[in-house]
């Protein structure tokens, strides 16, 4: 198991009140609480990162792909323009 850091942080006392809320209807500790919400904010940032990096390959092979009359005909029926 990895050891862990203790650090500190001010909070408001609202967002202190809310995590205690959290951990007593969670049945959990107040770290919990915390870890698990900077688990998911951080996990946000790297779904962010992993989906501009795949539009960004999506867009150079689609500039190596030759064009393809007959496909363009298929999205233009299936997807008219407005």
């Amino acid at each position: 198991m990895q050891k862990s850091v203790t650090t500190s942080v001010r909070l408001p006392p609202e967002l202190k009140r809310k995590i205690e809320r959290k951990a007593a209807s969670a049945d959990c500790g107040r770290n919990r609480v915390i870890i698990n919400a900077l688990e998911a904010y951080l996990l946000e940032d790297e779904q962010a990162a992993y989906e501009t990096e795949a539009r960004h390959q999506s867009q150079l092979a689609s500039k190596l792909d030759a064009p393809d009359p007959g496909w363009d005909k298929l999205i233009e029926r299936d997807f008219p323009s407005p």
